[in-house]
């Protein structure tokens, strides 16, 4: 489904990475801290945020991640998993990831970066206890509570579980792809509308072409090509269909510097109302509905009950 073509894409040039990071620790039990930065920016001198940041060109996304951790809060991480990706426009993007401190000591010398960092509860935060230069972040630090949460509940079986972080591969354009989901009324089933050459769940993990895609061009808000493609794919889209509500994989490299293809290929989950009878499909010849019962497919998909899905925002 073509919806506009980017004829290129180059960072700072048509389009806006930013990246951020969320280390939380908990010194007593239920006592959940999140480390913030006092910014140096003069707009917002003296407040708290996250950390965060554009990404450079000929930098990755995680790349990007751990050097605004490391300028704002002196201390080095490793990028865990995935939280959420805030979309504004169709030019506009913010990764935040769960990140852990692997070294370093906490900031306490003010530069261009930050003033220095420190740790808060996360009820001061949600609270806006301490003053925060925005409170766009409080559903950012949310997710990362609900991650560790699911994450501690798990213990090591959490390794069983693929872990949500970007793909570094360049792509040429903006692409969409579309896992849609139909769960059952009165029982455990999980559907999956898959392209009509995919036969077996084990295509699901070998294979990439797999789902509806769309690629679409600047000129089209992210919301208004969503809704497009809906129509598009079932008679009943419109309706019929849940906004997208996490995304589950995410393919971006704004790298060489000198490179054309700095796109993003994004992968949506969205959800078939549970109250609406399985909509017709507009062109039955492409897609079909795939079971899905296999526990690998189902957590590579973000499809466990109670796993943790990386939170998607529409701005």
């Amino acid at each position: 489904m073509p919806w506009g073509k980017c004829k290129w894409v180059r960072i700072i040039d048509n389009i806006a990475y930013i990246v951020g990071g969320i280390i939380l620790r908990e010194p007593e039990e239920g006592h959940l801290q999140v480390l913030l930065i006092q910014e140096a920016k003069k707009k917002a001198y003296g407040k708290w945020y996250f950390p965060a940041g554009h990404v450079e060109a000929g930098e990755s996304i995680e790349e990007a991640t751990k050097r605004e951790v490391l300028e704002e809060t002196g201390f080095n991480c490793s990028v865990d998993h995935l939280l959420g990706l805030e979309v504004r426009g169709s030019g506009w993007y913010r990764f935040s990831f769960f990140c852990s401190i692997t070294g370093g000591e906490l900031k306490t010398k003010e530069d261009k970066h930050s003033l220095g960092a420190d740790w808060h509860s996360v009820e001061a935060v949600r609270s806006k206890a301490i003053e925060l230069r925005a409170k766009d972040f409080i559903k950012i630090v949310d997710e990362a509570v609900k991650y560790y949460q699911w994450k501690n509940k798990l213990g090591p079986a959490v390794a069983d579980f693929p872990k949500v972080l970007n793909v570094n591969e360049n792509e040429k354009g903006l692409f969409v792809e579309f896992v849609i989901v139909k769960l059952g009324n009165s029982t455990n089933t999980t559907e999956v509308l898959v392209h009509q050459d995919v036969h077996t769940q084990e295509d699901l993990l070998t294979r990439d072409d797999l789902f509806p895609t769309v690629e679409f061009g600047f000129e089209y808000f992210f919301p208004v090509m969503v809704a497009k493609c809906y129509k598009h794919i079932l008679v009943d889209g419109a309706t019929a269909l849940d906004p997208p509500s996490a995304v589950i994989s995410t393919t971006c490299l704004p790298a060489p510097l000198e490179s054309f293809q700095h796109g993003l290929r994004t992968r949506v989950l969205c959800y078939h109302k549970r109250t609406f009878t399985k909509s017709p499909l507009v062109d039955p010849r492409r897609y079909h509905w795939l079971d899905i019962t296999d526990e690998r497919v189902l957590a590579s998909l973000c499809l466990v009950p109670g796993q943790f899905q990386p939170k998607l925002f529409q701005l």
